[in-house]
């Protein structure tokens, strides 16, 4: 079995961010603005709030499955058959997007900028780093989206002034114009392919990600700010270009790109559009990719799924190829299709996860599941927090210290099961930087001696006092989790010298 992968809740935020922007940022401006025409913006605006139930409904069904995949959570609602029925359609969604990524990198490059060029020589050459990436795996890949958001932020930013001279404001007149009919079905175009892709994220939402809460702020966050960033694109194509030509462009914000002209010497710069696009929909193809590979290992239960990265690499490089005949299939693909496939697999089908789970009852919390990020509970009904140690409602706390020889914390798992270096005993239950032994805890405290052993700040038991190496009476002693050269553990029962 693999060593599980975590990254921050920072990261995932970053990720949600360049994840809902993906290929929307060339595409989605042309089919708002055929429907909404003008008023594609406020179509725009309209969809990111009814984003926001979306995001709650992801958020919710991951804190029903706290520490599985989304795939493994079909399994577990929906039962063996049922789930894998289910759990297979989304994998082969994920893949097929996949492949039709790598065939929008290659058309776009062909398109745009090297027209002799053959689509299939771009594909191949970013399937190398999708699957050169997987291979790294998420926590690698997180730590790349962190680096490659402030390179978009800051082109994002440049792109904006640089193109706000050229704004015509008659461009949207007149305001709130168009058939409700018509900005419905603009709506829909964009919270197709902004937020109902999001479900690809329940993949690791939120079992991957280290802190929850923080996770699930920041799963509101990014989509926010990804939708600020579209929002913000549709307007200024609009404003620029007009809504009939945005409409009739294949990547208009490639083209609006293209007017910007800052003197006489700042221009044809649109190639830092394509590095805006370019970095966003390598995080989307990649998370696509993770999905499919991922769901696939768990449906055919693959304990190491990394045999199976580049197998699958080579099947979304021939999908690029074959999915989309030409630009204008793939249009209309994503204006009546997609739509549909993503409204079942990804909004249809947490929302029945959801109600099952309610129905069998079915919540992550229950049993004896405890992160190091919250405080936990004895069975006693006393809490002990993270910096604190629980012994018959007494507590002596850390005075903040750090010692290099010596530390306290204990790493070993006595009766019930915690996670992260957190530690239970008789039922007790004690976060990192403390421990439980015969009922009597103490933690590290001040300690300034490379000497001697630290003693607590604060002994709970005149007769009993307990040492940072935490022994105790009976005998028992907490193996130090984190020697750096001292005493050895065959030592540790030996007097150390007075001062």
């Amino acid at each position: 079995m693999m060593e599980k992968e975590i990254i921050s809740s920072r990261q995932f935020m970053i990720i949600t961010l360049l994840f809902s922007i993906g290929t929307a940022i060339l595409i989605i401006p042309a089919s708002v603005t055929s429907e909404a025409k003008q008023d594609a913006w406020i179509a725009a605006i309209i969809g990111v709030v009814i984003s926001l139930p979306i995001v709650k409904l992801f958020v919710a069904l991951g804190n029903k499955t706290p520490t599985l995949t989304f795939v493994e959570a079909n399994e577990k609602i929906l039962g063996r058959f049922f789930g894998k029925f289910t759990a297979i359609g989304f994998a082969i969604i994920s893949l097929l997007s996949a492949g039709e990524l790598l065939y929008f990198i290659g058309i776009f490059m062909k398109t745009e900028i090297m027209p002799e060029t053959p689509t299939m020589a771009f594909a191949f050459m970013f399937s190398i780093i999708i699957i050169y990436a997987a291979f790294l795996g998420i926590e690698v890949f997180a730590r790349s989206a962190e680096i490659l958001f402030a390179i978009f932020i800051l082109i994002f930013i440049f792109f904006v002034l640089f193109i706000a001279p050229s704004i015509q404001i008659e461009n949207i007149q007149p305001i709130m114009e168009t058939p409700k009919k018509s900005l419905f079905f603009s709506i829909i175009r964009f919270i197709s392919l902004f937020s109902f892709p999001l479900a690809v994220l329940l993949t690791i939402f939120p079992s991957a990600v280290n802190v929850q809460k923080s996770a699930q702020k920041g799963f509101y966050i990014g989509a926010i700010l990804g939708g600020i960033v579209l929002i913000t694109i549709i307007t200024l194509s609009i404003l620029v270009l007009g809504p009939a030509n945005t409409a009739s462009r294949t990547f208009p914000s490639y083209a609006l790109a293209q007017r910007i002209s800052i003197g006489d010497f700042l221009q044809r710069i649109e190639v830092i559009m394509a590095a805006m696009w370019i970095i966003t929909i390598y995080i989307r193809t990649y998370m696509y990719f993770y999905a499919a590979v991922i769901g696939i290992a768990q449906i055919c239960k693959i304990k190491n799924h990394r045999p199976l990265i580049l197998p699958l690499g080579m099947i979304i490089l021939g999908l690029s190829q074959i999915v989309h005949p030409n630009i204008i299939h793939s249009d209309i693909y994503n204006r009546e299709t997609w739509p549909i496939f993503a409204f079942i697999l990804m909004i249809l089908l947490p929302l029945l996860l959801l109600i099952v789970a309610k129905i069998r009852k079915i919540d992550g919390h229950q049993g004896n599941v405890m992160h190091c990020d919250s405080s936990t509970q004895n069975q006693n009904g006393n809490s002990t927090q993270s910096d604190s140690s629980s012994n018959g409602g007494n507590a002596s706390q850390s005075a903040g210290g750090s010692n290099n020889d010596n530390s306290a914390q204990s790493a070993s798992n006595n009766n019930n099961p915690t996670q992260s270096d957190c530690n239970g005993n008789g039922g007790n239950a004690s976060q990192s930087a403390s421990s439980n032994n015969g009922g009597n805890a103490a933690q590290s405290a001040n300690s300034s001696n490379n000497e001697n052993p630290t003693q607590s700040a604060s002994n709970n038991n005149a007769e009993n006092p307990t040492q940072s190496k935490s022994e105790n009476d009976t005998g028992n002693s907490t193996q130090n989790d984190s020697d750096t050269g001292n005493t050895p553990n065959s030592e540790k029962n030996k007097k150390s010298p007075d001062n």
